[in-house]
């Protein structure tokens, strides 16, 4: 600090005591304000001259009176705030701060009786006599009578209806420990006045420490949006009170309660998870790339965690070869097996087939042998798919179909079986093996022949299928289509007649027909009928 900072304020100060003198001054409010500015830089001794000489003026001022007690306490000037004190009272004059901290002086120079003797008076003459038994209770204490000491604390509560001192005695419930009562006279405190800030920020802090986590809610969040009456460790509180109450969408949106500069690693996380939970897969990609660049200090199972996170929110978002990354960073498989549904998905969409090896080496350590008998035919069907045939080959090998006796494994390895040269009727007889045959073998086989383009065999596959399963509506539509995109129109309408054969009603085999029979002039009339 410069010596023209120090010396400034004094300047100030002398420059108004040289103006008032030169005016004479006789108004009061002079030295008041005079005080203020002496108080606001610290100068208590000048404030108390300058409210001495404003009392002197105007002895009966209650802004003078309690402004110098104030400065006085203070100063922790006992003998001259018991003097300036007893003077006023001496006056007739009543003010109950008068009586309160002439007894707390009195109380401080060890004359408790005459502490007493001054709160009785103040009875006498007060319309609240609250605050005056608050006093009363802590002499109790500072007598070690703790019987009268609460009997005087109760008897504060049932006289008064101000929220501060009500507050007062919800502090000394709390230094008592005595948790209904400090509940209570909070609560209290609140009905009186909602928006008492250190009430909202006790009763959520007692709410959050006994794990009543809505309760501190609805609280802590009359604190948001006030940023002068929030504390960090309020709004701690009730980040943490909607995080165990999976309210995630509050989490987020508290996120300018906490800077990502200032965040520790465990809200960094909670922030990532709620965004996760929340379904807000952008934030929770940005969240989880800054937590992934203090990877070094995070355990492991939380970091095998995050990596299978951040690859679901990559999936959401359709970045199938970020995801992918991800997966594979992941070097404990068990934080895979959750995703088997989804990493055929995501190996067909980047035929990287690196997470199929990384489970089929897991599954073969720990004996999981369905597994393995799934993983060894989701890699002959994906090499079969890239035309790596002779891979294909190795894994159709190796499978031991009595251990995945599925329908998934059994479709599968019938596409690589086709595809690595193994003939119709083999791979036919393959799929008569499923457990479940909702579509046929034939059907089975005439979409592969169509997807493929091989009209001819399809068409001879579907032909059988409708054979074999003539009152499956699904399987007319399918087989019309298969027709129509190949502009094979007459066998379409004999497909959709057949099918009209057995469902007479259906409108959308109706409806097809007509507009079929209508668009290639055929039987017009059957087709106005339609």
């Amino acid at each position: 600090m410069t010596k023209t900072t120090v010396l400034k304020p004094l300047i100030l100060l002398s420059g108004f005591l040289f103006l008032c003198a030169l005016a004479h001054a006789s108004n009061p409010l002079f030295y008041y304000s005079l005080a203020e500015v002496a108080i606001d830089q610290g100068q208590y001794k000048t404030a108390d001259s300058l409210l001495e000489i404003a009392y002197r003026i105007d002895p009966r001022s209650e802004e003078v009176i309690v402004e110098r007690l104030n400065v006085l306490y203070y100063l922790q000037d006992d003998a001259r705030l018991i003097s300036f004190a007893e003077d006023v009272l001496s006056k007739g004059i009543v003010i109950q701060e008068v009586y309160i901290m002439l007894a707390h002086s009195y109380l401080a120079t060890g004359d408790a009786k005459r502490a007493k003797e001054i709160l009785t008076e103040g009875l006498q003459q007060s319309d609240e006599p609250g605050p005056l038994y608050f006093e009363f209770y802590r002499i109790a204490l500072k007598e070690e009578n703790g019987t009268e000491a609460m009997q005087y604390l109760h008897r504060v509560e049932a006289e008064t209806n101000d929220p501060d001192l009500l507050f007062q005695i919800a502090m000394e419930y709390a230094r008592l420990q005595d948790n209904v009562m400090l509940e209570m006279t909070l609560r209290r405190v609140l009905a009186l006045d909602p928006k008492f800030s250190q009430a909202l920020i006790w009763l959520g802090d007692f709410y959050y420490n006994n794990k009543e986590f809505y309760k501190a809610i609805k609280e802590l969040e009359h604190l948001l949006g006030n940023s002068q009456d929030a504390t960090m460790i309020s709004m701690r509180q009730l980040l943490l009170s909607y995080y165990f109450t999976q309210q995630f969408e509050q989490v987020l949106e508290m996120s300018d309660y906490f800077p990502l500069e200032s965040m520790d690693s465990v809200q960094k996380r909670m922030f990532f998870f709620a965004a996760y939970k929340a379904q807000k897969f952008p934030e929770a990609i940005e969240y989880g790339e800054i937590l992934l660049a203090e990877k070094e200090n995070m355990e492991p199972d939380r970091l095998q965690e995050l990596y299978e996170m951040m690859a679901v929110s990559e999936i959401q978002l359709h970045n199938y070869k970020q995801a992918n990354e991800y997966f594979l960073a992941i070097n404990d498989e068990r934080f895979l097996l959750p995703h088997l549904n989804i990493i055929p998905f995501i190996v067909g969409e980047t035929g990287d087939v690196s997470l199929f090896h990384s489970l089929l080496d897991y599954a073969d350590s720990t004996h999981a042998d369905t597994l393995s008998c799934t993983l060894k035919a989701l890699l002959a069907y994906n090499y079969a798919k890239v035309d790596s045939l002779e891979l294909s080959k190795k894994y159709i090998s190796e499978v031991d179909l009595k251990l995945c006796m599925d329908n998934y494994p059994i479709v599968l390895l019938s596409y690589a079986k086709l595809k690595t040269g193994i003939s119709d009727d083999s791979v036919y007889a393959f799929l008569e093996m499923r457990p479940n045959k909702e579509m046929t073998s034939a059907q089975w086989l005439g979409q592969y022949y169509a997807d493929i383009e091989d009209i001819e065999k399809a068409e001879n596959y579907f032909s059988q299928a409708l054979e074999q399963d003539s009152t499956n509506l699904d399987l007319y539509l399918n087989v019309a289509q298969f027709y129509n995109e190949h502009k094979l129109f007459e066998q379409e309408i004999a497909t959709l007649e057949q099918g009209v054969q057995f469902f007479p009603e259906n409108a959308d085999l109706l409806n097809w027909l007509g507009y079929s029979l209508t668009e290639h002039n055929i039987h017009l009339e059957e087709a106005q009928i339609m």
